[in-house]
């Protein structure tokens, strides 16, 4: 961080939380200092295919605000590029020299400097993750049971930090002084960024809803908590769902997302506690070209343990860890398949569901069933639902073996696990 400072870049706290994720996440005993996320594209697993892609999302927050806009520009990071597909700031530049100081687009040939580098891999993680301004707003809503002094403290401290600039992730703007009618922060020599979920999309959606990338399926893991007992209630899914039809989005992003109903629908129809397909065939307008993505969304649920930890829950024990990695399987493979056998056979349908579609090939009977059992078919309930309250799905106690279903449900289940952790 002093070389960073000391060649002229901002540094903010999210700097310091980006090396403090690098000993977490890393397998450097030092957290990777010298790490860039560009460096992935020259990974030989990487260009072998051998891995998969990596796309951190951010959105853009303007000087000297706190709250998040819902329309605020969403930014990608992938392993080639930095930018946006938004209105707001439709451009891409180079990743690895996203320090170069850019000029409408280029690097001046006089006094220009390529600069490489600044895409530490931590201080991306950490930049998509940095809601230290949303630990401020949530201060307000503390529990009652937290001293009154202590709360002060904080709040002015992170005001400070927050009068300063300072609780974001601060880029050096690549976009400085390019295409001024559209980009509303071409003036600025900085780019500050907040953790991607800020706007209610707490599930990265965003960049995989491009037209170009031809996404078949996304399988979409919730451990948001919405609910006044910390557990999911489809926010982020109607959040992108608004969106894409609010005209914010790219034009050729919209309805590309699949309809979703409202949060209480989610709750009163028990679709925030067990697997659900959206963008089945039967919902799909027969004016849609291309549909978009079938999501299947996997919300946190207390399988075999309640698991509704918040962001703001800053220290584990072995115990309550290993418990919240079990229950992540448990959500991925519906316990082991032991809530549905036909669950491994129905998630192969889903991911499949576009292609059968494309192909002409006829539907499987399974499938079909499939389709039955967890499309979404349009019924809403919007009434105001009772506080939410989940019980227990597995037995107390009850387990069993835990053999690993396939590798695809291993992956599935790892995936879950990081979610809780870092999402």
């Amino acid at each position: 961080m002093d070389a960073k400072a000391d060649a002229g870049y901002n540094t903010t706290i999210t700097d310091f939380w980006g090396r403090a994720l690098s000993y977490q996440l890393f397998d450097a005993t030092d957290g990777d200092p010298a790490t860039t996320f560009s460096s992935v594209a020259s990974n030989p697993s990487f260009i072998d295919g051998q891995i998969p892609m990596p796309l951190v999302v951010s959105v853009e927050r303007p000087a000297g605000q706190i709250q998040i806009w819902e329309n605020s520009t969403v930014f990608e990071f992938n392993p080639w590029e930095m930018g946006s597909y938004d209105p707001g700031n439709p451009a891409f530049a180079p990743l690895r020299y996203v320090g170069s100081n850019f000029i409408n687009g280029s690097v001046p040939e006089r006094d220009g400097k390529c600069v490489a580098g600044v895409d530490n891999v931590g201080f991306v993680v950490g930049t998509s993750s940095s809601l230290f301004n949303q630990a401020f707003l949530q201060l307000g809503r503390a529990s009652t049971d937290v001293p009154d002094f202590f709360i002060r403290s904080i709040n002015r401290t992170l005001a400070s930090i927050s009068e300063e600039n300072s609780d974001i992730a601060s880029w050096p703007n690549p976009f400085f002084q390019y295409n001024t009618t559209s980009n509303r922060n071409a003036d600025s020599p900085t780019l500050d960024l907040v953790d991607g979920g800020e706007d209610l999309q707490n599930i990265p959606f965003h960049p995989l809803l491009w037209s170009q990338r031809a996404v078949d399926v996304i399988i979409a893991i919730d451990s948001s908590a919405d609910t006044i007992t910390h557990w999911p209630n489809g926010t982020s899914l109607v959040a992108t769902y608004q969106r894409s039809i609010s005209g914010y989005s790219a034009a050729s992003e919209t309805e590309r997302f699949p309809v979703v109903p409202g949060q209480n629908t989610f709750v009163n129809l028990g679709l925030n506690k067990r697997p659900t397909f959206f963008g089945c065939e039967t919902l799909q307008s027969s004016t849609r070209g291309n549909p978009g993505p079938l999501v299947v969304y996997l919300p946190n649920a207390p399988y075999s343990t309640f698991s509704n930890v918040t962001t703001f829950q800053l220290e584990y024990t072995t115990e309550e860890r290993n418990a919240i990695i079990r229950n992540g399987y448990d959500v991925a493979t519906m316990a082991n398949a032991t809530i549905d056998p036909q669950w491994p056979a129905c998630l192969g349908c889903a991911i499949l569901e576009r292609s059968l579609r494309r192909t002409e090939t006829p539907v499987p009977e399974l499938c079909k069933q499939c389709f039955e059992r967890y499309c979404w078919n349009g019924t809403v309930n919007e009434t105001s639902p009772a506080t939410y309250e989940p019980v227990q799905i597995m037995p107390v106690g009850s387990g069993g073996e835990r053999a690993v279903l396939s590798s695809s449900l291993l992956l599935l289940a790892l995936l879950a696990w990081g979610v809780f952790f870092l999402g």
